[in-house]
């Protein structure tokens, strides 16, 4: 009977995102392997300015290195910040996948992967490919289903995939 209890709460902890803490323009978080990752929302200039909606840049920064390991927590925290962003205003997120080490497109599938896993149907998810001189820039965009300025801010998406994104 204890080992039972003990095995759910065991996986209830494994089921529940880290704690967060506020920081500027963001969270942040502390996993059970020492690893520190901000999870910082920054207002993305768009083509055409509207003062209905913004669309804001989401990064994901390692700011302390641990062991590296597989830890579905950091999904489970990083899609309860996602529907923090939401609930809270009609805005829409962007995500340029970054290229500083030239693994945008794994970065890419670990998102498309972790979305698939969400299975939240209030958020839809848009991504594009560009390509600049010196490289492949992949992107998403992620907006509510309901948002009511929908069609303005992917009308703004795509303005900014014809420039690759100011690149």
């Amino acid at each position: 009977m204890v080992r039972w209890i003990v095995l759910n709460l065991l996986i209830l902890n494994l089921q529940n995102p880290y704690n967060i803490e506020e920081v500027a323009n963001g969270y942040r978080f502390t996993t059970d392997f020492g690893i520190v990752y901000e999870l910082i929302f920054l207002l993305y200039p768009t083509v055409n300015t509207s003062e209905d909606y913004h669309v804001f840049m989401f990064n994901i920064e390692q700011i302390k290195k641990g062991k590296a390991t597989k830890d579905d927590r950091i999904r489970i925290t990083i899609e309860y910040v996602l529907k923090l962003f939401f609930q809270n205003n009609v805005n829409a997120i962007l995500v340029i996948m970054d290229t500083i080490d030239n693994k945008q497109e794994a970065r890419l599938r670990l998102f498309k992967n972790w979305y698939k896993q969400s299975n939240d149907n209030r958020v839809e998810k848009y991504e594009v490919a560009c390509q600049t001189e010196d490289i492949q820039l992949f992107a998403m965009l992620l907006v509510e289903t309901c948002n009511p300025y929908k069609s303005r801010i992917l009308e703004d998406y795509y303005d900014l995939v014809k420039i690759n994104f100011y690149s």
